[in-house]
């Protein structure tokens, strides 16, 4: 490794050390106490920021249009945002209904009120952590920095200094407003998506784009319908 490489690396160490360890303890131990969906979620595994609630698989198969709300920002007494002002909380919020909604229409139409068929989706950003720029890309372009990257993206894990985005997902029916299935997660870009590490905008983006893909992939396989 090249020495100016090694004393960036070496510098970055103190940052790392100093980004806060315990900004996600809350939803580690409860799901968000404002969220109307939280008193019937459940921890998927202990010590995580995973919850979730579904009614049987059978019950989603009937729908086949789905209505994306805009993404609204969490306003409850654990909201986990590091540091990030609230302009900043609504352009997450605006990203994620534009990727989600892009994605959605490539198999759902939306119409233009519910009908029979359709499920209404409602995503609510519950915190962020920054991405610390320059740094975050300076530990991926190395090569150990690149093999340690490619080690923590086969194990899910996330990558260094990356920012992340703490969500709820919600679905109705469109006509009734009964919850068929709501969920909690925090998402990070993959740790070998190196664009991903240059600004706050860029993961944001990143996350708002791989999560809509998903998104759109588990509404295909709930209600059996694709074209």
């Amino acid at each position: 490794m090249p020495k100016k490489w090694l004393k960036f690396c070496l510098a970055a160490l103190p940052v790392m050390a100093l980004m806060p360890a315990a900004a996600d303890a809350q939803t580690k131990d409860h799901a968000p106490v404002s969220l109307q969906s939280s008193r019937l979620m459940s921890q998927d595994r202990a010590g995580t920021e995973s919850w979730t609630y579904s009614q049987p698989r059978s019950v989603f198969t009937k729908y086949r249009t789905v209505i994306v709300d805009p993404t609204v920002v969490y306003k409850g007494p654990d909201a986990q945002f590091d540091n990030i002002d609230q302009s900043a909380r609504q352009k997450i919020a605006a990203v994620v209904t534009e990727e989600l909604r892009s994605e959605i229409a490539k198999t759902f139409p939306a119409p233009a009120k519910p009908q029979a068929d359709t499920l209404r989706v409602k995503v609510t950003i519950l915190g962020a952590t920054k991405t610390q720029g320059g740094l975050a890309t300076a530990t991926r372009v190395t090569p150990i920095g690149m093999g340690l990257s490619a080690l923590k993206s086969a194990l899910g894990k996330a990558g260094s200094l990356t920012g992340s985005v703490l969500y709820a997902v919600e679905l109705h029916d469109g006509r009734t407003n009964e919850l068929l299935l709501a969920a909690v997660r925090r998402r990070t870009p993959d740790p070998l998506d190196v664009p991903a590490t240059v600004s706050q905008d860029a993961t944001v983006k990143a996350v708002a784009r791989e999560f809509a893909d998903g998104a759109r992939k588990r509404l295909e396989e709930l209600t059996q319908f694709s074209r």
